[in-house]
């Protein structure tokens, strides 16, 4: 992406010198460039999904030459965008680009979430009808979706894409699909889904089969679990769903059973209904090729069960985070359960404790795992230590809004000493936990316990210092460059990010 950004920024410039220059007789070297290198370079511009669709329609007017290539080739008209709010503009854009664009693939965005976080149901400015303007253009062109993402503040319009697509029976080139009612409140311990008159499991295009459908992401949004045809995935997202439209347990595993080769799982809040099902025979989900897993728990009870249930052999990338702490920031758990669950229930791990019996043995390889990331986690430093014994290749952490123990674990301690080390010349025998970490990525941690950690990795020898750490401030402003913390964030090769402190900030300025 770094170089597509490169040419960006070079055909950038060239546009506006273009438009600024009156000097007609002068001749540009890009002027040069044969129509087929120019064409896939604009091309290369618009792979990156930072670009915003509307270049296409910059570079048609720029020059004759120009506007002849963007009109005459259609893979530079195939991302339609539609933002909130929904303008007759927005729909003429759309109009042009199907033209466009011919028989290529369509890769559709329609955002229509208010800046303001608007979630009143009867209110909203953007309902029923604003959906079917906009399904209107795109459903006679549904044989070409190739990624459709729909987010949303409320529910309506999601019901009026279910329900309006109901009768697509062929889809040959989906492949990615996000369907998004932006409220994590509904994921809150005990709320119920809303509208209730609303409550409708809707088979996704009506069940139809999406043969080349690879990427699908559910957040607060419930489909008819039995029905849709979910397979093949390589990556499923399933976030924030009230718990009340949670599949059962036995549809929950089906979908999973029915992606043999999935990669990618992220599950935030819930899973499946646990007792929905009195006769569910469901005592393990097997996901043989599964490398990453993203999972939020609620409650801590309910994460260890659901965890308890996954094999995953091939997992490399683990993702732990408290929602709970982010839905209802006052209503805070300790993550003690769970955590003390993932390093006891270790099969190597097991002898060394006494208290385990009745736990399930943990089918989740931390050993192999090599990137870890810790979101809303708070624990005492002994729990983080044990926690990240079971950890010898990792390579990679992040810890956001994660409590300071955490660093504090992966200080070297003093081997035969419980305690910090007092001298680092006092004993031979020094013990360093994930002795395979190269980077770290902090948020809002306290500096000079970050730098002790950094600084005394460094030079016990027994392990490789740290090579790439990064302190980023999100909640707070990062500290002045004059400042003592800032000095010694630099001094200790810490990258520091965050917006500057307005004392700074008038500095600058």
């Amino acid at each position: 992406m770094k170089s597509i950004g490169r040419v960006r920024h070079f055909f950038t410039a060239h546009l506006f010198r273009r438009r600024r220059s009156s000097v007609k007789h002068l001749r540009s070297p890009m002027d040069c460039m044969p129509n087929e290198i120019i064409s896939h370079i604009f091309h290369l511009i618009l792979l990156d999904p930072e670009q915003n669709p509307s270049f296409s329609f910059c570079i048609s007017q720029v020059c004759a030459r120009w506007r002849e290539l963007a009109l005459t080739t259609p893979n530079l008209w195939t991302r339609i965008a539609y933002t909130y709010p929904i303008t007759d503009a927005q729909h003429m854009c759309a109009d042009f680009a199907i033209q466009r664009s011919g028989s290529q693939p369509l890769s559709i965005l329609v955002d229509c979430r208010d800046p303001e976080w608007d979630w009143d149901e009867e209110n909203h400015s953007f309902q029923w009808s604003g959906m079917q303007d906009i399904l209107n253009r795109l459903i006679p062109e549904a044989k070409r979706w190739k990624a459709l993402d729909i987010l949303t503040d409320t529910w309506l319009p999601i019901y009026s894409f279910l329900r309006l697509t109901k009768t697509i029976d062929d889809l040959p080139h989906l492949e990615s699909l996000s369907l998004a009612r932006c409220n994590a409140y509904f994921a809150a311990q005990g709320q119920t889904f809303e509208p209730v008159a609303l409550n409708e499991h809707i088979p996704l295009f009506g069940g139809s089969p999406i043969p080349k459908l690879r990427q699908l992401c559910l957040t607060g949004v419930h489909i008819d679990w039995t029905k849709s045809s979910l397979r093949n995935l390589t990556c499923l997202e399933f976030k924030y769903h009230a718990m009340d439209v949670l599949p059962t347990l036995p549809q929950f595993a089906s979908i999973l059973n029915n992606c043999s080769g999935l990669e990618e799982l992220t599950i935030l809040g819930w899973g499946p209904q646990f007792g929905a099902d009195p006769l569910s025979s469901v005592t393990a989900i097997t996901i043989p090729s599964l490398t990453k897993l993203s999972f939020g728990f609620v409650d801590v009870e309910y994460g260890t069960q659901l965890l308890s249930l996954f094999q995953v052999p091939s997992l490399r990338e683990l993702c732990l985070e408290d929602v709970a702490a982010t839905i209802s920031p006052l209503d805070g758990q300790p993550s003690d359960p769970l955590l003390e669950w993932l390093f006891t229930s270790q099969p190597a791990a097991r002898a060394s404790f006494s208290s385990t019996d009745g736990l399930p043995i943990n089918p989740i390889p931390l050993q192999a795992v090599r990137v870890l990331e810790l979101r809303n986690l708070h624990s005492r430093q002994e729990v983080f230590a044990s926690l990240f014994k079971c950890f010898p290749n990792l390579i990679r952490l992040s810890c956001m809004d994660v409590s300071d123990e955490a660093l504090l674990a992966l200080t070297p301690y003093a081997i035969d000493y419980p305690a910090q080390l007092p001298n680092k010349g006092m004993s031979s025998r020094i013990g360093c936990l994930c002795p395979a970490l190269e980077e770290l990525y902090c948020q809002d941690s306290d500096p000079a316990v970050l730098m002790e950690l950094v600084a005394e990795r460094a030079i016990i020898g027994s392990v490789p210092p740290l090579r790439d750490v990064t302190l980023e401030y999100a909640r707070t402003s990062r500290p002045h460059p004059d400042s003592h913390d800032y000095d010694g964030l630099v001094k200790t090769g810490i990258r520091i990010l965050g917006s500057a402190s307005g004392s700074e900030a008038s500095d600058s300025e």
